[in-house]
């Protein structure tokens, strides 16, 4: 405790030296705290964003091969595909069913075309809450089963109003033509998700929508999985896939492909034909989940991540250097106090300790300012709303940037620091403990 006494006051007397070489450190460790919390939050956001697009975690699929070979989107079979939730147990948070389809929107000459989704709203109970509204409201497409929800900047483009019927015009799951009409009666305010020109969205009840796709109302697409606890996800997509395999054909896991949607799970069912020698009986069921859609999220995470790692370890190493060379100094500009205690009996490794307190208090206090200073600018920019119609809308939560940070590796990268910082004072402390009393003395 005396050594530490001791190198507390002279971090105090050296308050210039302490504060540019504290500084350094904070100015380190709050780069990359504040990239570690950017990143941990993006992920996020994007999983929170992907999830409520999709209607869930773990999607079940399934596609039948017609009479005439081609390969069909739809599960008829929908007791053994909801048998499988039983492999959760009480892992489910809830579940729901969903179709889909490209179509075009029709009115008069103008043509404009979107992703729409039939959505079960009786399972679905908090999606309607999630819809952000720039006209219309939720009770009127609860209660009109032709109503259909479209993107703000569609009723400039098609030239309508709110509460206007137009023709909607898609492919059924057999490949044929089909249209109906669709009374608009809700818009929505843009979310660019994905990046400009990328499929805009629309939502219709499925009843309605399977009606236009050749589908009975009981059928669907795809179920849909919500997890109470998302860090079981790939386990209970595994699980999921086992269950499906006792009773019925499943893709494995390992002959999946990951990225646009097929032809055939777009509603184009004819367009995609299968090789005679590869077809199977009924339904074969494909287990999916949100890290699968994630993967290039995930690669660019980790590039943002390693990048910062990079920036944050030249720091440090530049930091070393500079806390070496500055006990160096230390080391000349007190050799004569050094002197002095050494012939007042205290020993080589109470110097040493006092050199190795100085840069632990200089290090740990860097570490804290930078952490206060991340937290700071973290809190401040979390209260500027960008807008949910933001281009960096995927990356956003309601249209605030979130910030996420572990615990464990803040305190894993305090602990780092700290122990660059000892390592970097270890060779003048120990240079400093070698002085002989009397040689240090002459420098009097």
């Amino acid at each position: 405790m005396q050594s530490f006494r001791i190198a507390y006051r002279n971090v105090l007397r050296q308050v210039k030296r302490a504060l540019l070489l504290g500084g350094a450190i904070a100015f380190g460790f709050f780069i990359f705290t504040l990239l570690n919390g950017f990143t941990g939050g993006l992920l996020d956001s994007v999983s929170k964003n992907f999830a409520d697009l999709s209607g869930g975690h773990i999607y079940i699929s399934g596609t039948e091969v017609s009479n005439l070979g081609s390969e069909i989107s739809v599960i008829r079979d929908t007791q053994t595909a909801e048998s499988a939730l039983a492999a959760l147990v009480d892992q489910v948070l809830s579940y729901n069913t969903r179709s889909s389809a490209r179509a075009s929107l029709i009115a008069g000459s103008k043509q404009e075309t979107l992703q729409l989704e039939g959505v079960n709203l009786s399972q679905e109970t908090d999606f309607i809450d999630s819809l952000h509204f720039s006209q219309g409201s939720a009770e009127e497409f609860l209660k009109n089963p032709i109503g259909i929800l479209v993107p703000e900047k569609f009723l400039a483009k098609l030239g309508i109003e709110v509460g206007e019927s137009i023709v909607v015009k898609t492919t059924t799951i057999n490949g044929q033509q089909n249209v109906g009409d669709v009374i608009v009666v809700g818009s929505l305010k843009s979310q660019d998700l994905f990046a400009p020109g990328a499929s805009a969205f629309g939502y219709a009840h499925i009843e309605y929508l399977n009606k236009l796709l050749d589908m009975s109302s009981s059928q669907y697409q795809t179920l849909n999985i919500y997890l109470k606890d998302l860090a079981t996800i790939d386990l209970a997509t595994t699980e999921v896939l086992g269950a499906l395999a006792q009773s019925a054909t499943v893709k494995p896991r390992e002959e999946q492909t990951f990225g646009p949607p097929s032809p055939a799970q777009l509603g184009f069912g004819g367009l995609s034909s299968v090789a005679e020698n590869e077809r199977w009986k009924g339904t074969k069921f494909e287990v999916t989940n949100l890290n699968d859609n994630l993967q290039g999220i995930d690669a660019l995470v980790g590039v943002i991540n390693y990048t910062g790692l990079v920036i944050f370890l030249i720091i440090i190493v530049i930091i070393m250097v500079g806390i070496m060379n500055s006990y160096r100094m230390v080391m000349l500009e007190r050799t004569a106090e050094i002197g002095t205690m050494r012939a007042m009996g205290v020993q080589k490794a109470g110097i040493r300790n006092i050199f190795i307190w100085e840069a632990l208090i200089v290090s740990f206090s860097g570490t804290l300012l930078g952490l206060g200073l991340a937290l700071i600018t973290m809190a401040g920019i979390s209260l500027f709303n960008f807008g949910i119609d933001s281009s960096f809308s995927l990356f956003l939560n309601q249209g605030q940037m979130q910030f996420k940070l572990s615990f464990l590796r803040i305190m894993g990268n305090i602990l780092l620091i700290c122990v660059m910082s000892l390592a970097a004072a270890y060779v003048p402390a120990r240079a400093a403990a070698r002085l002989q009393p009397a040689e240090a003395l002459r420098a009097v």
